[in-house]
């Protein structure tokens, strides 16, 4: 199949599939966003320009096939699937009706690799921490003992949290260097990691790495052999790896997101020749940004520059030389200096409600609680009165109603007007949309701030802070922290004005919130 036409489809099914999930018209930045945290594009099937490519195909598919495509508009710039379409129940404050029309079911791209997977029932009882557990061995013994390991097309694995995906996630060094590099704007990686340092090379585990000689370990090693020698150039050849050359450092489980839960990888380090053509190793695919050599000893080393995974990585095997202060980023200082609303986010467990309070206390704001809004507009108790996981669940009905977060987001305002007060903090906004509609109808500048907390962090903070559970286990907090209604929190950074990076202590933390007070003039 040619590329223009292995693009095309990739973008139909990324939408039917981003779609599907989230089950309400989106418009084609929406799709992309969620498509990209996802993990649903391959590097090679992504454009420059992905928001208008992704508009293209999905216009181009109505146009050509009219009421036959599985595909329709909304409303101008809005995109959603027939078979899902419904006409809302009476409600007076729903605006307009969404047209029905007969849904004609369109099959899938056709699977283009077979990906080795586990089932859940398999590793339910294996996999059950959250970051790296070095007892390979032990692990993958039990993995494989369960008699469930299997291989799944590609395209089905990617939207199948039944089953957890094997990827590789190669460390290579040298001595005391590590090789490290950006990922293109656009990639597999979570959206909102999009661009930060990775030190882990890899990919799927898949049928073509397994062999008579790689049985034993299902092609793990043959994988990590092979991703190396496409994704790193010497010279004008590619590097020849002997898989027996590379070592097994753990697993990495990492059930905080979408794509975590549906992939499990395999830590493995691979010691590089101290040859010529190992000095400067050229990229091997377009993806791959920025390669350089990271020292590990006689340095220190930002995490605030890697995305999780590697996080997790230099957390464990390079304890020595990271910084893991909680620190800040100021991006657009303006927003803060003018009238303004400031909106508080970030996910469950992440030190938001701190940050909030200690703006409170230290820089005059009053706080406009969205968990309190959204409860009187449920006409139910706020959390804790009503559990959290029910509202949890109520609140993703409501917000996924056609005029769900407009609602919200008139509602908050309606507060922040009867405080009449210069400074309001909005704490707890989840949605994008919500907060785009916060920004169309408020009449000063929202700005916001989002504090970033590793999610295995963010569990032993929210263990601490809430004295009425103790005990909660990991399987616990990650229910609640990946529940629907929380799964678009991790994306409102990427338009934050200012990011605060949270990482252990509460006294540093708050700390670094007195800086961001000062360095703002709040």
């Amino acid at each position: 199949m040619e590329t223009g036409a292995v693009e095309h489809t990739t973008y139909l099914w990324v939408a039917e599939a981003v779609l599907r999930r989230h089950r309400r018209p989106l418009t084609a930045r929406q799709i992309v966003t969620f498509g990209l945290d996802d993990g649903l594009f391959a590097d090679k099937d992504i454009s420059r320009t992905p928001q208008k490519s992704m508009q293209a195909r999905l216009s181009m598919e109505i146009l050509k096939r009219g009421e036959a495509s599985r595909f329709l508009r909304t409303e101008p710039g809005k995109f959603y699937l027939r078979e899902l379409l419904q006409t809302p129940k009476a409600d007076p404050n729903v605006e307009v009706a969404l047209k029905e029309y007969t849904a004609i079911r369109r099959a899938p791209a056709p699977a283009s690799e077979q990906v080795l997977v586990v089932p859940k029932d398999a590793y339910r009882h294996v996999l059950d921490f959250q970051g790296i557990d070095v007892n390979y061995n032990a692990i993958l013994e039990r993995l494989i003992s369960s008699g469930r390991l299997t291989h799944l097309p590609r395209t089905e694995a990617e939207v199948n949290s039944e089953f957890k995906q094997f990827v590789t996630y190669t460390i290579i060094q040298q001595r005391d260097k590590i090789l490290s590099f950006r990922r293109g704007q656009y990639n597999r990686a979570a959206s909102f990691l999009r661009g930060a340092r990775c030190v882990g090379f890899g990919g799927h585990v898949t049928e073509d790495d397994l062999s008579i000689l790689t049985f034993s370990d299902r092609g793990i090693k043959a994988n990590a052999a092979r991703e190396i020698s496409e994704e790193l150039k010497l010279g004008s050849d590619r590097p020849e790896v002997d898989p027996d050359e590379i070592e097994v450092l753990g697993f990495l489980n990492d059930d905080s997101s979408d794509i975590g839960i549906r992939h499990v990888a395999v830590v493995l380090r691979y010691w590089a020749p101290e040859t010529p053509e190992w000095k400067n190793p050229q990229r091997g695919e377009a993806s791959i940004n920025q390669l350089r050599w990271m020292k590990t000893v006689g340095s220190e080393i930002d995490l605030l520059d890697f995305e999780y995974w590697s996080q997790l990585v230099l957390r464990t095997f390079f304890q020595g030389v990271v910084i893991s202060r909680p620190s800040l980023k100021v991006l657009r200082p303006n927003a803060f200096r003018e009238p303004h609303i400031l909106c508080v986010a970030g996910s469950i467990g992440s030190g938001k409600s701190i940050t909030t309070n200690r703006l409170c206390e230290r820089a005059g704001y009053r706080q406009v609680n969205t968990g309190q809004v959204l409860a009187r507009l449920l006409d139910i108790p706020p959390v804790p009165i009503t559990p959290r996981s029910e509202f949890q669940v109520k609140a993703y009905d409501f917000i996924t109603q056609q005029n769900g977060p407009r609602r919200l987001a008139e509602a908050i305002l309606d507060d922040v007007a009867a405080m009449q007060e210069p400074r309001i903090i909005i704490d707890g906004v989840r949605q994008l949309e919500t907060l785009e509609r916060l920004k169309d109808i408020s009449t000063r500048t929202v700005s916001t701030i989002f504090v970033y907390t590793p999610p295995d962090v963010a569990y032993k903070l929210y263990s601490i802070r809430e004295a009425n559970s103790p005990g909660m286990s990991l399987s616990e907090f990650m229910r609640i922290y990946n529940a629907p209604v929380e799964s678009e929190v991790r994306l409102l950074i990427q338009d934050a004005d200012a990011v605060i990076y949270n990482w252990f202590g509460l006294d540093d933390y708050e700390l670094v919130v007195e800086r961001l007070i000062a360095e703002l003039g709040l």
